[in-house]
């Protein structure tokens, strides 16, 4: 059995802006194994894209003058 982890993300704007998945090892290509000789930062770096799977974000230019 794979293990299974949750994984949130909070933007802080209400009580209904956290966003909750659960996600398998085997979802995401991941052994046991590997996860556990993983550093916590290699842990954040693959669990960070599925929090924010739903997350809208961007940027844009601001003109001078405008």
């Amino acid at each position: 059995m794979s293990r299974k982890f949750k994984v949130f993300l909070d933007s802080g704007a209400n009580i209904n802006s956290t966003y909750r998945t659960e996600v398998e090892l085997d979802d995401i290509g991941v052994s046991s194994e590997e996860w556990d000789a993983m550093s916590d930062d290699e842990k954040d770096e693959v669990m960070r894209p599925i929090a924010f799977d739903r997350s809208d974000w961007g940027y844009s230019e601001v003109e001078e003058g405008k």
